[in-house]
């Protein structure tokens, strides 16, 4: 025992000295425990959530059963908060995370921008949360006004990410130094021992496919992870947790190649992790995900889903400075009321055993003083949102294209929502030739029944405006190959993909960047005929602010912006889809489409 306090004593000497010299390493949140004596085995529970993306409400969810559909409220943040809470109060030595991607993506964030979020998650504490590339939606500055808004004298959440580089004096993230919001690393005390925490964030696709601003450096993940671990270690920091949000499949490939690492949390791929086959949802793999290290020693990976659903409860139990065994679970959370979608069912009794005995779901009851909070701002949601604009017969998916398989209600080429919201494009910019649309910029199907306000906003939830281009048949199909470079890229994002109105084109994926792009035609307003799009002629093309400004991939785009052929038409974009709906009163499923043929990578 006498090591152990010779080498914590080194550790505060060695900290000492980092803090005087500019390292950081913070004390973080308001849950630690009192201090507990130094055992050789030390079992660490971590409670985390990722990606919830403003989604504060309950969802209804299936769940197929004994070949029966069955209806479940599921998720919400009250839940989220209740369960962390209890889970909290029945184990020892807990950390509560957060990986990232807390902002956008419902009203809740159109209309009060992080602030509702940042109070449930105030209310919850945790001890840190780790940057993701959504929090740029609003550039620094709205990150920074995130941050700030984030923690406070009771919970004084650690806020992450060591490969995030700001220009100091010039972002609002760094006004005056390089960790002003934000640190790379914390390090808490649990039961004795201390355990260093992490950030990371997704670089490449942050640059590209969120706003930050364009002097913001993003480093890489594996050589940002080496020197942070290899510094907690100098001050004698052996338990090490990365909080990730980079996704499931990089989390994998980038702990075999790291040393010392002993946990990873992670985000951005909103990968379930479980057995829930029984209930008709397939996940990625095992909760938690066993591999080893760079130096051969066991890691525990965990994720937690999407949108407010999951909250992961990770057991790592330590031999020493190393994992012995990984263990926990998931908890999918569900509200009490079960109905069956069709059929005549007598009792509920077996499925809700058959869901208590999963090891997957569990049952809760919200939060009292979150579901207090969410009402605040819950009734200016339901009357922004209530307003009915158009009838929808039938539902218009919006199913995104996949990299490397078809994917979509029928195929890729059929996402209805896309093209709908191209259309609503033209609608507002009617001097446009064509509009496009990228895939990740549209968050839900068009359900059948009544189209509300709400609705609109919920399939575009992102702060974009309106953007006219002008620009040669040759420029846009250089942006084209572009973006699908990107889309299909290791880091990138399939959101990229190009959907349209007024233009058409063939997509093969397994031709080399310069030759996947084929057939472009424009529609010609006056003879009413397709025409083949000239490389020198001019066209107006109508875009979201989003790749007008070069992200997802679409450099051209911003290239065109630059040298001033770019006009902000400073029309919300989720509004010219209220307008447009407006106008047609009925939204029919489109049954034409951009992409005339689609040759996945797969097919090569």
């Amino acid at each position: 025992m006498q090591v152990n306090k010779n080498k914590r004593l080194l550790s505060q000497l060695v900290r000492g000295a980092a803090i005087a010299f500019g390292s950081v390493a913070l004390l973080s949140c308001a849950s630690t425990p009192e201090q507990a004596p130094q055992n050789e085995s030390f079992e660490l529970t971590v409670l985390h959530v990722n990606d919830h993306h403003s989604t504060l409400d309950a969802k209804q969810q299936t769940l197929v059963w004994a070949e029966q559909e069955w209806q479940v409220e599921a998720g919400g943040f009250p839940r989220v908060g209740a369960q962390i809470k209890a889970l909290r109060a029945a184990n020892d030595n807990v950390l509560t995370l957060h990986a990232g991607d807390a902002v956008t993506g419902s009203l809740y964030f159109t209309l009060f921008g992080s602030e509702a979020d940042a109070r449930m998650m105030n209310n919850v504490c945790f001890d840190a949360f780790t940057i993701g590339n959504h929090e740029f939606d609003n550039g620094d500055a709205g990150l920074a006004k995130f941050l700030q808004q984030l923690g406070t004298e009771q919970c004084q959440t650690a806020k992450l990410s060591a490969n995030i580089k700001p220009e100091v004096g010039e972002s609002p993230l760094t006004p005056d130094n390089e960790w002003h919001m934000f640190k790379p690393y914390t390090i808490v005390e649990r039961g004795g021992e201390e355990v260093a925490i992490i950030g990371l964030t997704i670089a490449s696709k942050t640059k590209k496919s969120s706003q930050p601003d364009r002097s913001t450096e993003f480093l890489d993940e594996f050589e940002t992870a080496q020197k942070y671990i290899a510094e907690v270690q100098r001050q004698g920091v052996e338990k090490i947790v990365l909080l990730t949000h980079i996704q499931y499949e990089r989390d994998k490939e980038l702990v075999k190649q790291l040393p010392g690492v002993d946990v990873i949390i992670g985000g951005d791929s909103h990968t379930l992790l479980g057995d829930f086959s029984e209930f008709g949802m397939k996940s990625a793999g095992s909760y938690p995900t066993e591999l080893t290290n760079a130096d051969g020693d066991k890691v525990c990976i965990a994720h937690a889903y999407q949108y407010s659903l999951v909250v992961g409860e990770l057991k790592a139990e330590f031999d020493g400075d190393k994992i012995a065994a990984c263990g926990g679970r998931p908890h999918y959370l569900l509200g009490k009321d079960i109905q069956v979608s069709d059929g005549i069912v007598t009792t509920y009794e077996p499925i809700t055993t058959a869901l208590k005995e999963s090891g997957v779901y569990s049952f809760v009851e919200p939060d009292t003083e979150l579901q207090s909070i969410l009402e605040d701002y819950r009734s200016k949601v339901d009357d922004f949102s209530a307003e009915v604009i158009a009838d929808v017969p039938q539902q218009i998916c919006s199913q995104q294209v996949d990299r490397n398989r078809r994917a979509g209600c029928a195929q890729v080429i059929s996402s209805g929502a896309h093209r709908v919201v191209a259309e609503a494009f033209l609608h507002s910019v009617p001097e446009a030739d064509f509009a496009i649309q990228n895939g990740g910029g549209v968050r839900s199907d068009i359900s059948e029944g009544d189209f509300t306000v709400g609705d609109a906003f919920t399939v575009l939830p992102f702060a974009n405006t309106l953007v006219k281009l002008e620009l040669t048949g040759s420029e846009f199909k250089q942006a084209m190959e572009e973006a699908l470079a990107y889309a299909v890229s290791d880091g990138g994002s399939q959101g990229a993909y190009p959907y349209g109105a007024g233009i058409r084109y063939s997509v093969d994926l397994t031709e080399e960047t310069g030759s996947r792009v084929s057939n472009l035609a424009v529609w010609d307003k006056g003879s009413q005929t397709w025409q083949p799009m000239s490389a020198r002629a001019t066209y107006i093309l109508v875009t979201n602010s989003f790749i007008a400004g070069g992200q997802d991939g679409w450099d051209t785009f911003y290239r065109i912006s630059e040298r001033g052929r770019a006009r902000n038409t400073g029309i919300d974009y989720a509004e010219s889809l209220v307008n447009y709906a407006r106008a047609q009163e009925v939204l029919q499923r489109p049954e034409e489409f951009a992409t005339q043929s689609y040759t996945p990578v797969e097919d090569k």
